[in-house]
């Protein structure tokens, strides 16, 4: 006779084997035909001056440590995740006309992260009705309950040495994209010191205001002080 514990795994195993999965939404996306692409899910719009990425909600609820992160890299902290090559996403926002800062740097002394502000949008569909606004809408202040109030900056991430093959990698290939925790191989990251560590984090999803998962989003970045002459879609 089979323990009680492993009964209960096996009939539990066994009932969400069962339980039918629910497809992603569709993806009836197609870019702008000014817009210049930079590879997957990645287009540089002149017009503009701005990035634009394509991704898909990856959390609702919980702390997090990523606004976006790649795919299959980081999505047990992060609301978005895309399939863009973190390199092109650093060259496509040098082509809106900045330059990156630094990231956050702990030694010798903790220096938040450095760089031109960077605006960040946010558009979907749901129950056939286009929504945009803005990232910081998305996240938090677990403490006060306030949402993100400052934008974040172009850090730039970092270059770092193997110490085995001793060749140079771009630290963002590791997933760190757009993050609300401070990390040196953080893209973009908030101009404040944030912490990783669990009993520190200062941010959680702003679950009502994000869709469901699975949700196909664009991704708008833009300098603060680009000027772009596109119509919003209806909040």
């Amino acid at each position: 006779m089979l323990p009680t514990t492993l009964v209960f795994v096996f009939v539990w195993t066994l009932g969400a084997a069962q339980e039918p999965s629910s497809p992603p939404p569709a993806d009836a996306f197609k870019p702008e035909p000014t817009w210049k692409p930079l590879g997957t899910d990645l287009w540089f719009d002149p017009q503009n001056r701005t990035l634009v990425l394509r991704t898909r909600v990856a959390l609702r609820d919980g702390a997090l440590e990523h606004l976006l992160c790649l795919r299959n890299t980081k999505e047990h902290e992060a609301i978005l995740a895309t399939s863009a090559t973190p390199k092109l996403i650093h060259a496509g926002l040098l082509l809106t006309g900045v330059e990156p800062g630094h990231p956050v740097r702990f030694r010798p002394e903790f220096q938040p992260p450095e760089g031109p502000p960077i605006a960040i949008e946010v558009e979907w569909v749901e129950n056939g009705k286009t929504h945009r606004a803005p990232a910081r809408d998305w996240v938090k202040d677990e403490q006060t309950g306030r949402l993100l109030d400052k934008d974040w900056v172009f850090a730039g991430s970092e270059m770092v040495e193997d110490p085995i093959s001793k060749k140079a990698f771009y630290a963002a290939d590791e997933g760190d994209l757009i993050t609300v925790a401070n990390f040196p191989s953080s893209i973009l990251d908030l101009p404040f010191a944030s912490s990783a560590n669990d009993a520190e984090r200062n941010f959680v999803a702003n679950t009502p205001r994000i869709p469901p998962r699975g949700t196909p989003v664009t991704v708008y970045l833009r300098p603060e002080k680009a000027n772009p002459k596109s119509k919003q879609a209806e909040k």
